[in-house]
């Protein structure tokens, strides 16, 4: 029998019955009076969604239904007759793209892939050939094995799509994602120098324009942005790049609700409120293929789906999965796991213009709307060269040195990214960092989301840094309306205490503009305190 609980109508209060019953981080509940309770509450809350007109359809129809413009002839022109290579060309979006480019007349195809690979080491990968495909099992990290490809193949264009896909099981596999994501892109971008490749495109993620990440996948991936937006600086290889989001076709969440659901088994879901932004695979290879397009000489621009439509929770995709099945099953709240935890920054987007803001490309990314209508054509925002070798260097050495802790990886890979964002901050002119601040830590946005300052104080403290010094009473007005808000900021700030000395400038200023304000206008300045 389930546990006596008084039945609950909403949608909030079916939730906290369901949290009380099992906290978050708790382990999964065996106790069968917990679990008939669980089963009666997510039955009540299937009924509480309905009410509200929800759960009619799959949450995910419109995003099935999706397309983008494909630049298809431009496309024929630049593969036909040429040899394409695609690494990780066995996965979800490799393998289509492998078939996409034979239709679309590519003489020969060559799809890397570790799938069937029987060693890391072997040199020379065995090449199985099946009409325009030729199938290597070779891992990227492996360079003499990519030459040997390379060397044999002698490819036109490069698709690089290899990499680990799974932000929780990169957090695990620390050494083997990073050095996939980093050493794998750097032999990339050597053969494809080394070989005269006309084009190399690379997949990266939406994760990618935080301005800061300690999450291994996201982090990773925006080491192997900056990679190839150097190359490309100097380069006679055309380099271009996409940013994908959740690959529906491949999606890890949905298939173990699938799971879950057919084996009949408690659905176990990170927290309530998480949403999903997702496209398709058709998506998917048309940013790949437009890429080869609209990518320029000496300048990495990307490409991204325009419209990615309203995220779905993925709540909503379990008791619609629950109500598909006709089954009456449970689900409770595990908590956030690692390479999931980090909350949204809200100083990554563009308020300025809020109904052209785009998940995937933060607010120092200049971006504009791509011809068709159906993309959005980016840059990375200037960073240091020279921060971003020594920083390779760095995790080079600490991959190699195998005795080490996986641990000393990731912080080395946090370091990095913190140091390449300060050098970003440091060419960022003032206005664009103040509004980053006034846009990520408004205390009402903060409260209503039940965040604080503190989660994204890796974060404010590199745009805080960045404004040390350079901040003008010109620039202050022109971002906030009056000098109340500003003197709110500099409060809120006060309570980081690693940031203490470039508060205490933020103060000055604000006093100084109150003193000008004051000569100017009978108003008399508050109180204030330099100390904080």
């Amino acid at each position: 029998m389930p546990l006596p609980v008084v039945r609950a109508t909403s949608k909030s209060e079916i939730i906290k019955r369901i949290q009380e019953l099992v906290p978050l981080g708790s382990p999964e509940p065996q106790d069968s009076q917990v679990l008939a309770s669980l089963t009666q509450l997510t039955s009540d809350l299937i009924q509480a969604y309905q009410a509200e007109e929800q759960l009619q359809e799959d949450p995910f129809t419109d995003v099935w239904g999706r397309t983008i413009h494909l630049y298809k002839s431009a496309v024929c022109n630049k593969v036909r007759s040429k040899v394409v290579l695609v690494t990780g060309g066995e996965g979800c979006v490799g393998s289509e793209l492998v078939k996409k480019l034979v239709e679309l007349g590519a003489r020969q195809v060559v799809s890397v892939d570790k799938a069937r690979c029987a060693s890391l080491y072997e040199s020379r990968p065995i090449k199985v050939q099946k009409q325009a495909i030729a199938l290597y099992a070779a891992d990227v990290r492996n360079y003499h094995a990519l030459k040997y490809i390379f060397e044999t193949e002698k490819p036109d264009i490069v698709f690089h799509l290899a990499a680990q896909r799974l932000p929780g099981l990169a957090e695990i596999q620390i050494r083997e994602t990073v050095s996939t994501a980093i050493c794998g892109t750097q032999h990339i971008i050597q053969l494809c120098e080394k070989y005269g490749v006309q084009q190399c495109i690379f997949s990266s993620t939406g994760k990618a324009a935080r301005y800061f990440t300690a999450e291994v996948y996201a982090a990773s991936k925006k080491l192997c942005e900056w990679q190839l937006a150097q190359a490309a600086q100097k380069s006679n290889v055309t380099y271009g790049m996409v940013r994908f989001t959740h690959m529906l076709n491949n999606s890890s969440v949905c298939q173990q609700i699938s799971d879950k659901v057919q084996q009949g088994k408690i659905i176990n879901i990170h927290t309530p409120h998480r949403y999903i932004t997702a496209q398709n695979i058709n998506e998917a290879l048309h940013l790949l293929l437009n890429a080869l397009v609209v990518s320029q000489p000496k300048k990495l621009k990307f490409l991204t789906v325009r419209n990615l439509g309203w995220p779905t929770e993925t709540l909503e995709i379990a008791l619609y999965k629950i109500l598909e099945s006709g089954k009456k099953l449970p689900i409770y709240f595990q908590g956030l796991l690692p390479g999931y935890e980090e909350p949204c920054f809200l100083g990554q987007f563009n308020w300025n213009k809020p109904t052209e803001t785009n998940l995937l490309i933060n607010a120092l990314e200049n971006s504009q709307l791509e011809a068709s209508g159906d993309m959005m054509i980016a840059e990375l925002a200037n960073f240091s060269s020279e921060v971003l070798d020594k920083h390779l260097a760095i995790i080079q050495i600490l991959i190699d040195n195998l005795s080490l802790p996986e641990n000393h990886i990731k912080y080395g890979l946090k370091t990095a990214i913190k140091e390449i964002t300060d050098s970003i901050f440091s060419q960022t002119s003032p206005q664009a960092l103040l509004k980053i601040l006034k846009w990520g830590t408004n205390p009402k946005q903060l409260l209503s989301e039940g965040t604080s300052i503190e989660c994204h104080q890796d974060i404010v403290e590199l745009v805080v840094k960045g404004l040390y010094g350079r901040l003008t009473q010109n620039c202050l007005l022109s971002t906030y309306q009056n000098t109340y808000e500003f003197e709110d900021l500099v409060n809120l700030l006060k309570t980081i205490p690693s940031i203490k000395q470039e508060v205490t400038y933020l103060n000055a200023v604000l006093q100084y503009n109150w003193c000008v304000l004051s000569s100017v206008v009978s108003i008399p300045p508050p109180a204030f305190t330099v100390s904080v």
